[in-house]
């Protein structure tokens, strides 16, 4: 499985994909307006009187259909009512190129004009391009079918009409192609059109269609553009978010630079004795027991739906309640202490069987106001929680040593996950009150609850 897979970016693509087509469809209708517009104008200065009502009645149909294409684009029947009037609108082109006007003084004359100017395969270039802007293949391909059949069957139709005019049984030839070579070799001869219509016409069709690929060209740019972005983006917060949070986040229009005060619980975790349990360590070895810590701690966090605020040495932040408050912050926040402990538990029994010294943690949370934003320099910013909160759970968390706790807590925080929907009974079990206790920094004493390092 590639890793595209593994993180769901190729679901996400699709989805951007399926934007741009959705987004296509505006630019194809606004694009065929254009074009629809110059050829109604080119049609009449360059068609005949007789002839004039037909095209630019042809140009009218095809921004009805155009419109309606666009109007429907939202709907469950989209995709069958673009390809209907896709061979509608192919139809039109073909009928109204070739079919002469009754009584027309020329009308003998308008396959062979047709077939000089090269009209219908021109108009239906055109066609094929201004396709590209839908950003669907599958609109591409069908339009282009739609176009080779109607090519197709106008050579037939030439084919008969000319050698019904000729007095030709073309059907009944004993060679079909040579007699019917010998009609065409006729109709494309330079005898029915002018070098001034022939030359402007070709200048007119390349302008529209240049225009039609550039567009194409720049969307397909952009839509890369906006990929390569949106993927930076969400690879950025993945590594302070949840994996539930970060589509919902890479999407909102939410300028993060921006402080905003919210509730939120606030957990901080650190390694007990780091400096002596790494002593005699090479850096090396030091540098990858941190990443094995890390990850475990990162996994606690994201398994409850926290927010990674940030790695201090051998210690990890985290919030929860940010950047959107929820009902049931306290008892996952309580949750991920709790499975950090028991994580640490279960990493321990395999460093014994290794011959290696067990990991100690100690855990403090709190909940209160925090004021969220980017913080720092402008060549460096990150996302992060300030506030006396933040302050209060980091000296619980210092307090653990001196009270024999694995994880300290506020009964603030432990009450209100008591009384929050998913905290589980044998869980609150699990904490011990303590009573008031002096807070470094805090003028009044806070009550505690423990949950001692054995109980776990």
């Amino acid at each position: 499985m590639s890793s595209l897979t593994l993180d769901g970016a190729d679901a996400r693509l699709g989805v951007r994909l399926r934007e741009e087509e959705q987004s296509g469809s505006i630019f194809a209708f606004r694009g065929r307006l254009v074009a629809l517009g110059l050829v109604a104008l080119w049609l009449m200065f360059a068609a005949g009187p007789m002839r004039v009502g037909v095209g630019v009645g042809a140009c009218v149909a095809m921004m009805a259909s155009a419109w309606l294409v666009y109007a429907t684009r939202v709907s469950r029947f989209a995709q069958p009512i673009q390809i209907a009037f896709t061979l509608l609108d192919v139809t039109v082109i073909a009928i109204a190129t070739l079919v002469p006007i009754p009584g027309a003084p020329d009308g003998a004359l308008w396959l062979e004009q047709v077939f000089g100017r090269r009209s219908l395969f021109l108009y239906l270039v055109i066609y094929l391009t201004a396709s590209a802007l839908s950003y669907s293949a599958r609109t591409v391909v069908v339009t282009g079918a739609a176009s080779l059949v109607a090519l197709v069957g106008s050579f037939v139709w030439t084919a008969l009409d000319q050698a019904r005019t000729s007095g030709v049984d073309l059907l009944g030839a004993a060679e079909l192609w040579p007699a019917a070579r010998a009609l065409f070799a006729r109709l494309i001869g330079p005898g029915f059109v002018t070098p001034e219509a022939f030359l402007v016409q070709q200048l007119v069709f390349m302008t529209i269609c240049t225009g039609f690929i550039a567009v194409a060209v720049w969307r397909a740019r952009a839509h890369l553009g906006r990929t390569l972005l949106a993927e930076g983006e969400r690879n950025n917060l993945a590594r302070y978010f949840s994996p539930n949070l970060v589509d919902r986040l890479a999407g909102a229009e939410r300028d993060f630079e921006v402080g905003r005060e919210s509730r939120a619980t606030v957990l901080f975790v650190d390694i007990v004795g780091f400096t002596r349990l790494m002593e005699g360590v090479p850096p090396q070895l030091t540098i990858d027991f941190l990443r094995v810590f890390h990850e475990h701690m990162a996994d606690c966090i994201f398994r409850q739906g926290g927010t990674l605020d940030k790695f201090i040495g051998d210690g990890v932040m985290a919030t929860f309640g940010t950047p959107d408050a929820q009902p049931d912050d306290e008892s996952r926040a309580l949750r991920c202490a709790l499975d950090m402990a028991r994580t640490v538990e279960d990493w321990n029994r395999g460093r014994r069987l290794r011959g290696l010294p067990p990991v100690r943690i100690s855990v403090g949370v709190h909940v209160g106001p925090v004021l969220m934003g980017a913080i720092g320099s402008r060549n460096r910013l990150e996302y992060s929680a300030v506030g006396d909160t933040v302050n209060v759970a980091s000296r619980l968390e210092q307090l653990s040593r001196s009270h024999g706790a694995v994880i300290v807590t506020s009964a603030e925080t432990l009450d209100a996950a008591r009384t929050a929907a998913g905290f589980d009974p044998a869980d609150a079990a699990c904490f011990r009150a303590i009573g008031p206790v002096s807070v470094p920094g805090r003028a009044q004493p806070i009550e505690v609850c423990i949950v001692p390092a054995q109980s776990t």
